[in-house]
């Protein structure tokens, strides 16, 4: 089982922690996941070819897998809590602002939505590291958890919301929740509700990340102490630095990168191709499709809850991984084998694909031996994983048109469940990731 330290951590602010990262969770699957369902409108009226809606689709993919590594070097600049409040700004804006022109507005809003919710992918699990101590496990039970839920609201209203706004509206309104998270941001920025390390601090293993620690208590300090901590500061920056390089060159990184990857691109092929396989192996109607999309988002918080209390259970995050992986080839192959039972399946899969998601962004959380290793390692782990991410859905479409049929593309996602399984297997390693400093 992963166990870490506690640190220490003022319990309201845990509380405002849940909350705030929760609506940042919300806000971070909604503007990707709300597009799909109405492609064909957005198609329709802006005369797109299918190269184009299909490029509408996979821009974020691409944009978490380019800008991921960047996102450290931003967090060090500005620190961690300016960071996300510019990404906050940057999505709400671009999520408003999309819909209300051609492709090229659409094509550059989706870039945009793309680099801010990677910002959000990468430092929530250090934000959570950062300022939940012991309770890291279930405060980032909850934010994840959030992910699905704000796809399965996302999958379940855009249609009837474009009904009655159109698309434009409908894919515009995701902003509400955007300004929600942001003013929660506001607020717990305002009450100071962060780290030991402060808002800028980018030391220490409760501390927070970023370059500028400067603050009311390092205002009012001596000289001599000025002075240390100016060296302080720099020591930290210089070892943020070589974490980021080093954990480039760790093994233990690339195992946890490679199940994170896997993971990804199932979660991301299946939820792009799950209606049309319903529809043609089970043979229900699009708007059935449709729904057990939803069924399939709205249990993976279901999951991604659980997991907190799997690595309890089992004691050790590698048969939680070997039991997350079996639940993807039991969606994938009921689906094609027992495909009128396809309602199970899509339960046992939607369960595995939120507890997948929650494992490893868990371990992202409680591997790195310290904040700076934390940060780097989660923008590492997340530019190489979510580049694996953006070629599952494209392959499984090639592979479904080639062959005109399911049974390539499902064996194919198949061996890539079994993949993730092995590579659980040292990635739930309880072996701290990065070299301790004094």
């Amino acid at each position: 089982m992963l166990n870490r330290p506690p640190e220490t951590r003022r319990p309201a602010g845990v509380g405002l922690l849940v909350v705030t990262t929760v609506l940042i969770g919300l806000s971070l699957r909604g503007p990707i996941v709300g597009i799909p369902p109405l492609i064909g409108r957005i198609g329709a009226e802006l005369e797109l070819t299918g190269t184009a809606a299909g490029l509408i689709t996979s821009l974020p993919l691409v944009c978490f897998a380019v800008g991921s590594p960047l996102v450290a070097l931003l967090a060090r600049r500005l620190g961690l809590d300016r960071t996300l409040l510019v990404a906050l700004v940057v999505l709400g804006l671009a999520v408003a602002l999309r819909p209300w022109g051609g492709l090229p507005l659409l094509l550059a809003g989706t870039v945009l939505v793309g680099l801010a919710i990677t910002v959000g992918n990468v430092l929530l699990p250090v934000l959570v590291r950062r300022d939940a101590g012991g309770r890291t496990k279930g405060v980032m039970a909850a934010s994840t958890s959030s992910y699905g839920l704000g796809a399965a609201l996302a999958a379940a209203v855009a249609v009837p919301m474009a009904g009655s706004l159109g698309w434009r509206g409908a894919t515009a309104s995701l902003a509400v929740l955007v300004a929600l998270a942001l003013v929660m941001w506001l607020v717990r920025m305002r009450r100071g509700a962060t780290g030991p390390g402060g808002a800028g601090s980018g030391r220490g293993r409760a501390g927070g990340v970023g370059a500028s620690g400067a603050g009311p208590a390092g205002s009012a300090a001596s000289a001599p102490a000025a002075t240390s901590a100016t060296s302080g500061t720099a020591a930290g920056s210089a070892a943020a630095a070589g974490a980021e390089r080093s954990v480039w060159t760790m093994p233990s990184a690339w195992w946890l990168a490679l199940f994170f990857g896997l993971q990804a691109a199932l979660f991301y092929s299946v939820s792009a191709w799950l209606p049309p396989m319903l529809v043609d192996e089970a043979g229900v109607s699009e708007a059935t499709a449709g729904t057990a999309v939803s069924l399939f988002h709205l249990l993976g918080i279901l999951g991604t809850l659980a997991v907190p209390a799997m690595l309890s259970w089992f004691g050790d995050a590698r048969r939680v991984g070997l039991i997350i992986a079996a639940g993807w080839v039991v969606l994938l192959l009921g689906v094609v084998l027992l495909p009128g039972t396809w309602l199970l399946w899509v339960v046992v899969g939607g369960v595995a694909q939120g507890a997948g998601i929650g494992l490893g962004l868990t371990l992202v959380a409680v591997r790195p031996v310290d904040v700076d290793y934390g940060r780097s390692l989660s923008a590492m782990v997340q530019g190489a994983g979510y580049g694996l991410a953006a070629v599952g859905p494209v392959l499984i479409g090639w592979l479904a048109s080639s062959t005109d049929g399911w049974a390539l593309p499902v064996t194919v996602l198949v061996a890539a469940a079994v993949a993730l399984g092995l590579a659980g297997l040292f990635a739930g390693n309880e072996r701290p990731i990065g070299v301790p400093r004094g």
